[in-house]
């Protein structure tokens, strides 16, 4: 399943690439810096939020990343995961693919299902395709499951 997601990605951002106009008039506009993001998983009963830092690649259009995301489930008991992740960026058109590696899984609750997780590394890697909108960054969260993905600037840029 996990190989199947990250084909339906490339496959997603190669369409993407070859059909969109870019939006970006003259420059595309700079993610670098710190941002948080939240999805809903509305069907699975969680949420998942996270910090993340993107850092200019040496490729015009590539971003280097890594954020540490925490997914809260509504189950019996409610559970939680954090987990550290790494991640590229790459600027395609009017388009932003974000595709992470699960570095590690680094708290979960409560302590069976901890167990559970951490023993079977029961994570898949949270991946993204965002454009930017009005300042955030709006598109779709895409993993095991898929729904909507909104990210934001913790700070306000001070020139």
């Amino acid at each position: 399943m996990k190989h199947f997601s990250a084909a339906r990605l490339a496959a997603a951002s190669l369409v993407v690439a070859a059909s969109a106009l870019p939006a970006f008039a003259d420059k595309p506009p700079d993610i670098s810096g710190r941002w948080k993001f939240k999805t809903v998983l509305e069907n699975k009963g969680c949420v998942i939020t996270g910090d993340i830092q993107f850092r200019k690649a040496p490729a015009p259009l590539d971003y280097v990343c890594n954020f540490r995301s925490r997914e809260d489930c509504d189950r019996d008991p409610p559970t939680f995961t954090e987990v550290e992740q790494s991640c590229m960026a790459r600027i395609t058109g009017d388009e932003i693919a974000i595709t992470s590696k699960v570095e590690k899984i680094a708290a979960a609750g409560p302590p069976a299902f901890a167990r559970d997780m951490i023993a079977y590394q029961n994570y898949q890697a949270d991946n993204f395709v965002v454009r930017y909108e009005k300042g955030d960054l709006v598109g779709l969260f895409h993993s095991m499951r898929q729904a909507a993905v909104r990210f934001w600037r913790d700070v306000d840029l001070v020139s």
